[in-house]
C-alpha cells in the first residue's frame, strides 16, 4: 500500500536537547551527583502525568523546585527543558517530502509547555502538516490507543501511515495498530533516513522544496491534531 502520511517522534529523531538535561541542571542547580540523580528522578515524576494532561506541567514542576528550594529557579528551568536544538539535515527532508505531496506530521509524547514551545516558538506548526502531541490527545506513547486516536483524526488505513521513532516499544505499538513502523535515530543522519523512506517507497531526492506542494487532504482540526482528543 502506498504511504500517504509520515508521523515523525520529535525527541530523538527531529531534535535533541541543546544541553544535556542532567548536565544543564548540575549547571544550573549546582547539586552533588546524588542529590541531583534524585531531583531528577522528581522532576520526571512531575512530568510523566503532564505527558497526558492538557495543563498543570509548570504548577507541579514549581512544587517540585519549592520541595528543593529552589522556586526562584522555574523560569530557569523552564527554559532548559525548552532548549531545543533541530537535526537540520532531517527537517529539510521533512520539507521536501511534504512538497513532493507526503503529508508529514509531528507525533510526540510533550507536556503542554514544551508542546506549546515546538509549536509556536519553533514554528512546528507551519513545518508539518499536523501535530499529535500526547498532552492533548489525552494519551502518550507507547499506548497502542495514542496511534489508534492519530489514525481516527487522519481518516487513513493504518498500513498507508509511516512511523518513525528512535524507541522500539513505540515503534512496536505502532505496528500493533498498524502501521507501517521504524525505528530511526536522527542522530544517524539524513542517508539513513532516506535509505529507510526509499524502502517504504518515497524518496525526496527529486524533490524540490521550491516547487509549490498540494494542500493536505485532511481537515485543519486533524492536522492541528485535536480531531483526535478523547
Amino acid at each position: 500500500m502506498t504511504i500517504e502520511a509520515i508521523l515523525f517522534d520529535a525527541d530523538g529523531v527531529l531534535q535533541r536537547p541543546a544541553v544535556p538535561w542532567r548536565q544543564a541542571f548540575e549547571r544550573l542547580l549546582g547539586f552533588d551527583a546524588m542529590s541531583l540523580d534524585t531531583f531528577m528522578r522528581d522532576l520526571r515524576a512531575a512530568e510523566f502525568p503532564a505527558l497526558c494532561a492538557p495543563a498543570g506541567f509548570e504548577d507541579e514542576l514549581a512544587a517540585v523546585l519549592d520541595r528543593w528550594n529552589c522556586a526562584e529557579r522555574l523560569t530557569d528551568t523552564l527554559r532548559v527543558l525548552t532548549a531545543i536544538e533541530v537535526y537540520d539535515d532531517v527537517m529539510e527532508a521533512v520539507q521536501a517530502l511534504r512538497y513532493c505531496g507526503v503529508a508529514c506530521h509531528l507525533a510526540s509524547n510533550q507536556q503542554s509547555h514544551r508542546a506549546r514551545h515546538m509549536s509556536e516558538g519553533m514554528g512546528y506548526r507551519s513545518l508539518f502538516d499536523g501535530e499529535f502531541y500526547s498532552c492533548y490527545l489525552g494519551v502518550a506513547k507507547p499506548d497502542v490507543e495514542y496511534f489508534a486516536a492519530i489514525l481516527r483524526g487522519l481518516g487513513l488505513p493504518g498500513r498507508s501511515v509511516l512511523f518513525l521513532d528512535d524507541v522500539e516499544a513505540n515503534v512496536a505499538a505502532a505496528r500493533e495498530v498498524g502501521l507501517s513502523a521504524v525505528v530511526y535515530d536522527g542522530a544517524s543522519g539524513v542517508s539513513e533516513l532516506r535509505r529507510l523512506l526509499i524502502e517504504f517507497g518515497l524518496d525526496v531526492r527529486g524533490c524540490d522544496a521550491r516547487t509549490p506542494r498540494p494542500a493536505p487532504s485532511v481537515s485543519n482540526a486533524c492536522r492541528r491534531g485535536q480531531g483526535a482528543r478523547r
